[in-house]
């Protein structure tokens, strides 16, 4: 254990990381343990009580609307404030006590109002979260952030694997979503342990007036952002292929969801800090556009007819990992990216205003896939996405950024 002096603030270095980075690391982990242990069989159990892939859709799209759009409105009132921690603790508080009600839900309705206000916990920590670590892993934001999203996504692999063996003993869905209160619990005592930054506010004087600076963000970087939001509308969410990968196996197999789903959060705990490390390395972008390209592999095998046998069982399992890796290479990279291009004071802003992007998009990519999906199928809804994906990788390619990297 060593100690560095990091914007004149002495912070104890832990397997490589600061130690609030650790803590973020571990508050992350304890919530997604309790979050996967619900999200691996979230969309097998909204079909129980009555849903379909537009209701899927339409959960999918207002909780994630209501996230993304609320981390823009977190991050610029943290900056205005210039306070993280009670966005981060109110966050991870309001999440971790109303998302294992869900398990007393005999209907779709009530899992709907859950998921909302769990996603508004989410929205509120999101980017000042996001802010902290960039501020904290400041010479290796790559690095920090892959080994937050690495514990991030172990407490995910921990989650599912905890689901696989409720189901393998015969507890019901909703027992085991009740049962996620329990991690959700710890996560609550360690975020509390979060120090706040020092007031880093500008002496007053002439440089007070940088403080200004806050409010504008460079025109060029809200062109990234809306790019980086087209690319979301564009992506696949994992609810919808835990339902196509439940069409390609036997019934009888269908508790082997939650272990492919494990499979995916185990690729990506892997090569999440991997890929953090080689974007540092080779650049963001050409990262991102392997995470993109490898996305839409997935998609293409998903349009295919696919008789049910062995072979679909493994296919199926080698789908989930793939997907794992481009959300590895994908999420804490393009987290990365938007610390690159944004100044120091403007970060809570900058994250802001790129989840604000994603969130506004939400709605209707999931409503529209979902429509797709439950009118004319699975083959027209992943070719739909594939085409999508192709036209922004392009976009995404032929678009330099090089010019509006803050120093």
């Amino acid at each position: 254990m060593t100690e560095k002096n990091n914007n004149h603030q002495k912070e104890k270095i832990i397997f490589g990381v600061s130690a609030p980075i650790l803590v973020l690391g571990l508050v992350s982990l304890f919530t997604d343990i309790s979050s996967e242990m619900i999200t691996s069989i979230l969309p097998l159990f909204i079909f129980s009580v009555g849903g379909n892939m537009l209701i899927l859709g339409l959960i999918q799209g207002i909780t994630e609307a209501t996230s993304n759009i609320l981390k823009g409105f977190s991050g610029w009132w943290s900056d205005k404030i210039r306070k993280k921690k009670p966005f981060i603790v109110a966050g991870y508080s309001l999440s971790n006590l109303t998302k294992p009600l869900m398990g007393f839900s005999t209907s779709w309705e009530p899992i709907l109002g859950l998921k909302f206000v769990e996603r508004i916990g989410k929205g509120l920590r999101t980017s000042p979260r996001d802010a902290l670590i960039s501020f904290y892993g400041e010479k290796d934001k790559g690095k920090a952030f892959g080994i937050h999203r690495a514990m991030d996504t172990a407490g995910a692999v921990i989650g599912s694997l905890l689901t696989s063996i409720f189901l393998f003993i015969a507890l019901s869905y909703n027992q085991i979503i009740l049962l996620s209160i329990i991690p959700g619990f710890i996560a609550i005592i360690l975020v509390l342990t979060i120090k706040e930054l020092k007031d880093q506010t500008i002496p007053i004087g002439k440089e007070q007036l940088k403080i200004r600076q806050v409010e504008k963000i460079d025109k060029s970087f809200l062109k990234f952002i809306i790019i980086l939001g087209v690319m979301e509308f564009a992506s696949l969410d994992v609810a919808f292929l835990i339902i196509r990968g439940s069409e390609l196996i036997p019934v009888d197999f269908v508790f082997l969801i939650p272990i492919f789903y494990l499979l995916f959060n185990i690729v990506y705990v892997i090569f999440s800090p991997v890929a953090g490390k080689l974007s540092d390395k080779i650049g963001r972008k050409k990262v991102i556009v392997i995470g993109l390209t490898l996305l839409v592999s997935v998609c293409i095998v998903s349009a295919f007819p696919i008789q049910v046998s062995i072979f679909s069982i493994l296919l199926v399992a080698i789908l989930f990992g793939i997907y794992g890796l481009y959300r590895g290479f994908v999420d804490p990279v393009a987290r990365a990216y938007v610390g690159d291009l944004t100044g120091k004071d403007k970060r809570g802003r900058g994250y802001g205003y790129y989840y604000l992007s994603i969130g506004l998009i939400s709605l209707p990519e999931s409503l529209l896939f979902g429509m797709i999906y439950e009118i004319y199928g699975y083959f027209w809804a992943f070719s739909y996405i594939t085409l999508l994906l192709i036209i922004c990788i392009i976009v995404f390619i032929k678009t330099d950024f090089s010019k509006i990297i803050s120093k």
